[in-house]
């Protein structure tokens, strides 16, 4: 007889930060920082998660070892052969957990780099998973079965954006209704207490000065 699985309703997300400082001929040309979410609890879906984790970190040293230090060393280079001044890159992995309760744990994760004294380039992923399971919850299944989720998502974020933009909160682009539409991407999501926040990367909705674009999404509709 096989038995029931158990179910997890909340799990402890801690960390470990690591550091490290890349060089070119002893001087310092790329500094990391990263902080990857780690699970405490043995069960196999926490295992699995964990790995999750695990793989988005590496992506991400991959790259900042790889291609964006080869990219650092020649701007260190360049900035020698012409007499200036270098000041190093950094690159930084970091996390927010933003409900971890009812066996749901939802959090975003922020890989930042700079490139010198340019401005950060922010790349923002939102996870949410099935702690019992350990498998991803979508977005979709945040609402009713045979609900138009897509549709009402979409008119919310509409609704906020001519709102901000009609008080000058935030400078859109003229053309962000073509934009809402066809950038949504539904993974990009992350629960809190008070519902969903949905958001969309740079250079989408409005220029990088204004930061990520967030939506928060307290919809009657959204499911238990």
């Amino acid at each position: 007889m096989e038995l029931e699985k158990r179910r997890v309703e909340f799990v402890e997300v801690r960390s470990v930060p690591e550091e490290k400082v890349l060089t070119l001929e002893e001087e310092p040309v790329l500094t990391l920082s990263l902080r990857v979410p780690t699970l405490e609890g043995d069960t196999p879906p926490l295992r699995r998660i964990g790995r999750c984790f695990a793989r988005q970190a590496q992506v991400w040293r991959a790259r900042w070892e790889g291609p964006l230090y080869a990219m650092a060393c020649a701007a260190l280079t360049e900035a020698r052969e012409q007499s200036r001044p270098f000041v190093p890159w950094t690159a930084a992995l970091d996390f927010t957990v933003t409900r971890c309760c009812g066996g749901v744990l939802s959090l975003h994760t922020d890989a930042a780099e700079r490139h010198g004294t340019a401005r950060p380039l922010l790349v923002r992923s939102g996870e949410t998973w099935d702690l019992s399971s350990g498998t991803p919850v979508s977005l979709s299944s945040l609402f009713p079965p045979r609900t138009r989720w897509r549709q009402q998502v979409l008119s919310a974020i509409e609704e906020q954006c001519a709102g901000r933009a009609a008080s000058g909160e935030f400078l859109f682009y003229e053309d962000w209704p073509r934009r809402a539409a066809a950038d949504f991407d539904p993974d990009n999501f992350y629960l809190t207490e008070d519902g969903i926040v949905v958001f969309y990367p740079l250079h989408t909705l409005c220029p990088a000065a204004e930061g990520i674009p967030e939506f928060p999404l307290a919809l009657p509709e959204i499911s238990q």
